[in-house]
C-alpha cells in the first residue's frame, strides 16, 4: 500500500530524473524553491545505484534547508519513459538500460526515505509544472511539447492532465509526419521526434555542410563537426548564416506540422513549447507559427495561443511538487 503524504509538513520535494543528472528541490507549498541539489544519474549502473542517487539528491536538498523527513509532505518525481503512476512502477525508460520490465522506483525511493513518493512521465511532469506555476496558469485545455533529445508531450483537458493506461497519453513526438522519413528510436519511421529531436537537427545541418556549402557554423566549431549543437546552429542563424537559417526553418516547419495536427484534433486554448531547443526563441518559433497558420483549421488556430514555456529547467521539478500537492488535496 502506498504511503500517504504528511498533511502537516510544510515542505515538498520535487525531482527531475534525467539520463545525465538527477535534480531535487525543496519547495514550500506555494511553489517557492528553497533549496536545490544535483547528482550525476549514473544511468548505466544497476537500478539500486540510480535510485540511491535520487535519494542522495533529495537528502542533499533537505540537509541544505535543515529539514528532516518529518518536515516533508512527500516526493514527486518526473522520469522519462512508460510507467504506472498509480503503483510507481517503471516499465521502460530510454535512459536506463539496466532497468527491468517492472522497476518499482516509487516504492524503493519511498522505502529508503520513509516518505510518500509519486512518479510520472517527465514530459507530463513538466506540463504539470507549467500548468500550475508557469505559462499554463489559468488554462483549461492545453497541449505541451518538450523539444530536446526526444520530443515529449502532454495533454490537459478541462484543467486535468490526461494520463490513461500506464500514463501513456500524450506521446506527441511519435506521431508520423513523413512515412518515408528517418527511423525513430521507437522503431517507426518519420516520427516528429525523428525529424525534430536534437540528433535530427544536427544531422540536417551536417548533410547541408557535406554538400559543400560554406557556413559560419564551421568556424564556430573550429572545423570539428562533432561539436555542432542546436545552440551553435541557433547562434549562426542569429548572425544571418543561410545554412543555419535553413536548418531552423525546416525544423520549425516539421514541429509546426505536428503542432497543427494537435490543434486540429484537440482545439486547445494554449499550446506550450518547452525544452532546450525552444531556447532558440524567434529563430524556431517563427517557422512554427508560420506553419501552424498555414495548416491548422482557422477556427481552432484563432482561439489557440502558442507560447514558450516559462519555467525552463524548473518545469520538471515543479511538476513533481504539483504531484504531491494533488495528493495532499486528495487526502482532504
Amino acid at each position: 500500500m502506498r504511503m500517504k503524504p504528511n498533511k502537516d509538513a510544510p515542505y515538498i520535494i520535487g525531482v527531475d530524473l534525467g539520463g545525465t543528472n538527477v535534480r531535487a528541490v525543496l519547495s514550500d507549498r506555494s511553489g517557492n524553491i528553497l533549496q536545490d541539489a544535483r547528482r550525476p544519474t549514473l544511468a548505466t549502473e544497476p537500478p539500486s545505484v540510480i535510485e540511491g542517487q535520487i535519494v542522495g539528491a533529495i537528502r542533499d536538498a533537505m540537509a541544505r534547508a535543515g529539514a528532516s523527513e518529518q518536515d516533508v509532505a512527500g516526493v514527486g518525481i518526473g522520469i522519462p519513459g512508460i510507467m504506472d503512476h498509480e503503483t510507481g512502477v517503471v516499465f521502460w525508460s530510454p535512459n536506463f538500460p539496466t532497468w527491468s520490465d517492472a522497476e518499482p522506483v516509487g516504492a524503493n525511493v519511498a522505502k529508503q526515505l520513509g516518505l510518500a513518493t509519486y512518479i510520472i512521465n517527465d514530459a507530463r511532469c513538466a506540463a504539470l509544472g507549467e500548468l500550475h506555476f508557469g505559462a499554463g496558469r489559468g488554462a483549461r485545455n492545453m497541449v505541451m511539447i518538450t523539444l530536446g533529445t526526444g520530443i515529449g508531450g502532454a495533454i490537459v483537458l478541462d484543467g486535468k492532465l490526461m494520463l490513461g493506461p500506464q500514463g501513456s497519453i500524450g506521446e506527441i513526438g511519435h506521431q508520423t509526419l513523413w512515412p518515408d522519413g528517418p527511423e525513430c528510436g521507437c522503431g517507426n519511421f518519420g516520427c516528429m521526434e525523428a525529424l525534430c529531436g536534437i540528433g535530427a537537427i544536427v544531422d540536417r545541418c551536417r548533410r547541408k555542410l557535406q554538400a559543400g556549402r560554406y557556413s559560419r557554423i564551421i568556424e564556430l566549431v573550429g572545423g570539428d563537426w562533432d561539436k555542432i549543437t542546436p545552440a551553435i546552429i541557433d547562434q549562426a542563424a542569429d548572425e544571418g548564416d543561410p545554412v543555419a537559417r535553413e536548418v531552423m526553418d525546416e525544423t520549425g516547419m516539421w514541429i509546426g506540422i505536428g503542432a497543427a495536427n494537435m490543434i486540429n484534433i484537440l482545439a486547445p486554448d494554449l499550446f506550450v513549447i518547452g525544452g532546450g531547443v525552444a531556447q532558440a526563441g524567434d529563430t524556431i518559433f517563427e517557422p512554427i507559427i508560420r506553419t501552424i497558420n498555414a495548416r491548422a483549421v482557422r477556427r481552432q488556430r484563432e482561439r489557440c495561443r502558442v507560447v514558450p514555456a516559462q519555467l525552463g529547467d524548473n518545469a520538471g521539478v515543479m511538476g513533481g511538487v504539483v504531484l504531491v500537492l494533488q495528493a495532499l488535496e486528495a487526502e482532504q
